[in-house]
């Protein structure tokens, strides 16, 4: 474990650890009493836990560079859908020993207290309506994910957290039992929402509009690559002072009258130069069908740079990249960066048909860095060379040596999956595999 990650690891368990000892202080003498007591402090620790996993969330989501960097898109793509489970069961929990506490306190049956709370408390009727709004976030988006709906869906469902959160809001500090004797205890709590909202305003808002401010991005060119790829290239002011690494991506704005509300994610396809950022987008949706439209001169809000698909977690000094269609993008410029570094390069480049993103200037990387390159043609008769996909067969004979290098892998989600089992199989140490789901 590096030092960055012990480092949160221990914040969290520290700021997890001050919210064990504030409820044990002050509810753990209802553990002496009956029934309803018990119930009554496991509904409180369950109230407090669903809060700060939730906040938890905003964390690892909110795009805060010092969490991006030491954990990685993956992780904490992974960490954020379980901790989302996590949290739903703490708000259920809370609210149905609560319930039952007051049920048995007052001889209500559930039905008759949860009115009584609905009617006559103002702060827990807003809070049985975040309730609702937690839960239905949760089914919803499950439900886009499987159903593989618009991005922009999903975005829009979470934004009713930030309603549900407000809702949520009175009824903590007005009736929480462990805040109201205990002000250093509230003032956590308010330093606790106040760190992770202050985070979200920098990283989602201020950073970009000081960014957009300082660079002034905007659209130098749009360059059809292949039938499905379109480029797009990005000037600005000192573009060569923008800091990003080849293989990370950035969230990009257009803001013109039909996409300013729009965010997509796009992985940097050249080393900056020439005072350009290049983005490479395949045309597989409503967004990116029309982004050949996109007039030059309109002026672009970047969040990020983004992702840890990038050389600096590379071990060896050997490198295989295996790309399927436009994963070749984040690839084409890893490629440029460790060539000229005179590193030991094979590439492996899967693609559907013969009109490949890149080909040309890949050929003309192969020959100026020296490396191989093995183009692999799944779906076209007139290609007489490297036919089918990826298996076991192939790598072995196309990069004997691949337990000796890293490995960098990016692609269609299906062929990336297929490739990153054959990996495993094949005995390739976790570490020397490097790979980034797009997953926002």
């Amino acid at each position: 474990m590096n030092k960055w990650k012990w480092i949160l690891y221990s914040l969290f368990s520290l700021n997890l650890g001050i919210i064990l000892f504030f409820w044990w202080n002050s509810s753990s003498n209802l553990f002496s009493g009956d029934v309803a007591s018990v119930t009554l402090a496991l509904g409180r620790i369950c109230g407090l836990l669903a809060v700060f996993f939730i906040l938890l969330q905003f964390v690892m989501r909110g795009r805060a560079v010092w969490v991006e960097e030491v954990f990685g898109l993956n992780n904490l793509a992974t960490a954020h859908r379980l901790n989302g489970y996590l949290s739903l069961s703490f708000i259920i929990s809370h609210f149905l020993l609560i319930l039952t506490s007051y049920s048995l306190i007052t001889g209500k049956n559930s039905v008759e207290q949860l009115i009584d709370f609905i009617t006559n408390y103002d702060d827990l009727f807003k809070a049985f309506i975040a309730l609702l709004l937690f839960i239905s976030i949760v089914f919803f988006s499950i439900y886009i994910v499987k159903r593989k709906l618009k991005y922009e869906t999903w975005y829009y469902i979470h934004l009713f957290t930030y309603l549900a959160i407000l809702f949520a809001w009175g009824h903590q500090l007005e009736l929480g039992g462990d805040f109201a004797a205990n002000k250093i205890f509230v003032l956590y709590w308010y330093l606790l929402y106040a760190f992770v909202f202050g985070n979200l305003l920098f990283f989602r808002f201020f950073r970009q509009g000081y960014l957009f401010v300082k660079y002034q991005f905007k659209v130098a060119e749009v360059v059809r690559e292949t039938n499905d790829a379109i480029s797009i290239y990005i000037t600005g002011n000192n573009i060569s002072k923008f800091k990003i690494q080849p293989g990370q991506f950035l969230i990009l704005r257009f803001l013109d009258k039909k996409r300013w509300w729009q965010t997509h994610p796009f992985s940097l396809s050249f080393i900056p130069k020439d005072n350009l950022l290049r983005v490479t987008i395949k045309d597989e949706g409503d967004f990116t069908s029309e982004v050949s439209k996109i007039k030059k001169g309109t002026p672009i809000l970047i969040d990020g740079p983004l992702g840890t698909f990038t050389a600096k977690s590379a071990i060896k000094d050997k490198f295989l990249f295996i790309a399927g269609g436009v994963g070749i993008t984040p690839i084409r410029s890893l490629i440029e960066e460790i060539g000229e570094l005179k590193k030991d390069i094979i590439l492996i480049y899967s693609s559907k048909t013969l009109d490949m993103i890149f080909k040309k200037e890949l050929d003309e990387l192969s020959v100026k860095y020296r490396f191989i390159i093995h183009y692999v043609v799944t779906e076209d008769p007139r290609y007489n060379g490297e036919k089918g996909r990826l298996d076991k067969e192939k790598l072995n004979r196309l990069a004997p040596d691949f337990l000796k290098r890293d490995i960098y892998l990016c692609g269609p989600p299906a062929m990336m999956e297929n490739t990153i089992r054959i990996l495993k199989n094949l005995g390739v140490n976790h570490a020397l595999m490097h790979y980034e789901r797009f997953s926002l």
